[in-house]
């Protein structure tokens, strides 16, 4: 008996452990081939423009595939340095605010990606986003989060770091380029990421909630 109580508790872990993990597994798309990577932002110049006249929630739904699903399966394990600007997903490196821009402007947003990539976070974040809202700590932030809608993009600045937060059905997470080891671009449930643990400040502005900012983009 007390070896079956003495389990119950490791039993217990295993389980929490297995269903974090099969979260991450059904959040992440499959790798997707580097050398389609062109013929990919070409698809979706036509698409974006399809969408331009359909209600925008049609058009809200394609830029957070786009985010979620795409730019993660190209740009996945390309690895973090600090001078990093690659354009190519894993032909070099890529920083945490390059990899935001460059990659919005992959997606056919007319930006300044040097410039918005180089400023404080809170700039590129008030230069992109709507609904910034800013927090101290991680708990207000993931609190912040429960109440977002799902199939959302938004872009979080951190003390001294950056990247996307997108939200779908099974969870909110950070997808960003880590400097924890220069592993690069991940993509990690925000309870469960030290780059975000490790900092005070939290400024977060929506990416899918500037309808005028898309619906431009759409016609780009």
């Amino acid at each position: 008996m007390k070896s079956t109580l003495l389990l119950l508790p490791i039993l217990f872990l295993l389980a929490c452990n297995n269903n974090k993990q099969q979260l991450l597994a059904d959040a992440t798309p499959a790798f997707k081939d580097v050398k389609d990577y062109t013929a990919f932002k070409d698809s979706v110049t036509v698409n974006k423009k399809q969408l331009a006249t359909k209600p925008y929630a049609e058009l809200s739904e394609y830029f957070f595939h786009l985010v979620n699903d795409d730019i993660y399966s190209y740009w996945q394990g390309t690895p973090w340095t600090f001078e990093g600007m690659t354009r190519t997903p894993h032909d070099g490196t890529i920083a945490c605010g390059y990899f935001v821009t460059n990659t919005l402007a992959d997606l056919g947003f007319k930006i300044n990606n040097v410039k918005l990539a180089q400023c404080v976070s809170g700039d590129m974040i008030k230069a992109l986003c709507v609904d910034i809202h800013s927090f101290n700590g991680i708990k207000n932030f993931e609190a912040y989060m429960v109440k977002q809608p799902v199939n959302s993009v938004s872009i979080v600045g951190l003390d001294y770091h950056t990247g996307y937060i997108v939200k779908d059905a099974t969870g909110s997470y950070f997808l960003h380029s880590n400097y924890i080891g220069k592993v690069g671009v991940v993509k990690e449930l925000i309870g469960e990421s030290r780059a975000l643990a490790n900092n005070k400040f939290f400024m977060i502005g929506s990416l899918t909630a500037n309808k005028k900012r898309l619906q431009q983009w759409a016609k780009e």
